[in-house]
């Protein structure tokens, strides 16, 4: 009589225990940092202004002249191409942005790193 007495009161310990070992948890991970900085401007020391609009395209300013362009967000990665300024239209530009605080900067596939710019709403 003791053992299954005893066997009563295990039997649902060792079951927690079990599911307690299956039971798996996951991390809530925020939006990769590019989509944290849509609809906002990225101004830089120099006067540069980038703003990734929630159209997909690009606006701003870059030494007084208008950018225009289009950007896509492949996970962490975003890229972008421009049809102004002249200096900006031969290339695609791909970078990973790294948030601090009210600050980004955007690292390059190169290894090199932007300036960084202050993320204003």
């Amino acid at each position: 009589m003791t053992r299954i007495a005893l066997s009563l009161v295990l039997a649902p310990a060792l079951l927690l225990v079990a599911c307690a070992e299956t039971t798996t948890t996951s991390t809530t991970v925020g939006p990769p940092a590019v989509e944290q900085l849509i609809g906002k401007q990225l101004v830089a020391e120099n006067g540069t202004i980038f703003q990734l609009n929630r159209d997909g395209t690009m606006s701003g300013t870059l030494n007084g002249e208008d950018v225009v362009g289009v950007y896509t967000i492949d996970g962490a990665e975003t890229c972008s191409t421009y049809t102004a300024p002249a200096v900006l239209v031969d290339g695609e530009y791909c970078s990973v942005p790294q948030i601090d605080g009210d600050t980004v900067v955007f690292n390059r596939l190169d290894g090199s790193t932007s300036q960084p710019y202050t993320i204003q709403d």
